[in-house]
């Protein structure tokens, strides 16, 4: 019983520092995004750019959802603002779901990893979800005006700065959120996944998602709640359901709450909401998803692909510990160290920097001051010089449109052309060939799922430059 324990809460640990590593680059862009927000575009703009409380505000709320590269996680920050700029509680609950759930990046992954037409058809399916499940929400919830410990409080919105003062407000909100409300809310997300390795042994949802398995979807739907999966992740499980012939409906949960929904952005939403309706939210997600998910289970099953009767797809979720293993550390250390990449070392570092300023910010009073009014040319007594006074709204609007600019520049910097994916496929496979020549399993293990990792960039690239990817290819 204590070995039992001590394996569950080992692995349960694992998994929680692996959520907050692979959620750390899409988190400092959700936060960076909440100060855009916050700062430059304003309460008029935000609502402007959700759609109001216009008919368009849930349809306009996915699609600038879709355009986003965060993941459930790093969508709270952005919730945070959208609630304090008196958005409908369905507009939110429809960026909610969407954002987490296709990005530029992973839209044009999943796209070569299945067959197009289906994840297109998920993407409409998901439409309908939020759509849905947002009228709903609107029709059940009535929203709580703010009051004064409201958990962002402590933030001054400094709507009358401008230029690097603006700026440092904003990075001072940024460092705020991530010792404050933003941090905590990551935590509980953290923490859902590592309550869900402790329960779950190792291998456990190995033969759970079986195509001709009536119970796969709502097994799914109940592992995929407390669960944590980044827009990448999701789409790669998806990738590997449809070439295993798992069931398809089984792969819509995943997608849709998986990936769309946490513990920590439904305890966000019970906070601000109230548990009640909150929880018709998540029931009427629930039964619209499932009755989905059950309707294109058999549609959608892969012609000519025989179950595979079993799958590592899902090991992720469930105790990272194989019950043969004593050696926890080491094998803490290679799990982390594995997941411990240059991106997130660079998102580490630049969380320390922050998590550092929001400290001094949050002790020290009135830092950093908010800046007197513009007036006319002039800001106080010191005249502007080359600076000119520009309307928040534009600033935003530019950093919003740059930001999307970047994500498809990214596409093209992450997918490579296929020559130079060659090339790095050239090296890697000599490698690998070098590791089972010599019987050097550890090395082998390193290199080849990195080869199958530039094998599907290659064929995203060529897809992103052609047009299209032949079956031959």
């Amino acid at each position: 019983m204590t070995e039992l324990l001590t394996r569950s809460l080992a692995g349960g640990s694992i998994r929680f520092i692996e959520s907050l590593l692979s959620a750390a680059p899409t988190l400092l862009v959700g936060v960076l995004i909440a100060g855009v927000f916050r700062y430059y575009l304003g309460h008029a703009g935000t609502r402007r750019l959700f759609g109001g409380t216009s008919l368009r505000s849930l349809p306009q709320s996915w699609a600038v959802g879709m355009l986003l590269p965060v993941c459930s996680i790093g969508v709270i920050p952005i919730l945070i603002e959208m609630r304090r700029s008196k958005l409908k509680p369905g507009a939110i609950s429809a960026f909610a779901l969407s954002a987490p759930l296709f990005n530029p990046l992973s839209l044009l992954y999943g796209v070569t990893l299945s067959r197009p037409y289906v994840i297109l058809m998920f993407a409409f399916a998901s439409l309908v979800v939020v759509t849905m499940v947002g009228i709903i929400w609107d029709i059940v919830s009535r929203q709580k005006e703010a009051t004064a410990n409201d958990d962002t409080s402590q933030d001054r919105s400094d709507d009358d700065s401008i230029g690097l003062r603006r700026l440092w407000n904003l990075i001072a909100y940024v460092g705020r959120q991530l010792v404050g409300p933003v941090g905590a809310w990551t935590l509980i997300a953290a923490a859902g996944v590592a309550l869900l390795a402790a329960v779950l042994p190792w291998g456990a949802l190995g033969m759970a998602m079986e195509r001709d398995d009536l119970r796969a979807p709502s097994t799914m739907a109940a592992v995929a709640i407390p669960a944590y999966a980044t827009p990448m992740l999701a789409m790669s499980q998806l990738g590997m359901m449809f070439q295993h012939a798992n069931s398809p409906g089984a792969a819509f949960v995943l997608l849709v709450i998986g990936a769309g929904v946490n513990l920590g952005t439904v305890s966000w939403m019970a906070r601000h909401f109230g548990v009640r309706s909150v929880c018709i939210w998540l029931g009427s997600l629930l039964m619209i998803v499932l009755a989905l998910a059950y309707a294109v289970n058999k549609p959608l099953v892969p012609p000519g692909v025989e179950p595979s009767g079993h799958t590592h797809a899902f090991d992720i979720y469930s105790n990272p510990i194989h019950p043969t293993i004593t050696n926890y550390a080491q094998l803490a250390k290679q799990k982390l160290g594995e997941k411990f990449g240059l991106v997130e070392k660079i998102c580490v570092s630049l969380f320390g920097i922050l998590a550092l300023a929001g400290l001094i910010s949050r002790f020290v009073q009135n830092w950093p001051a908010p800046a007197p009014k513009a007036a006319g040319v002039e800001i106080g007594s010191e005249p502007l010089r080359f600076d000119r006074i520009v309307s928040p709204q534009i600033v935003g609007g530019t950093m919003l449109a740059g930001l999307i600019a970047i994500s498809i520049v990214m596409c093209y910097a992450f997918y490579p052309s296929p020559e130079e994916c060659l090339k790095e496929i050239r090296f890697i496979r000599s490698e690998v060939i070098s590791a089972a020549r010599s019987g050097d399993a550890d090395h082998a293990e390193f290199w080849i799922p990195q080869w199958d990792e530039w094998t599907r960039r290659m064929e995203v690239g060529a897809f992103i430059r052609r047009g299209h990817v032949t079956p031959y290819q």
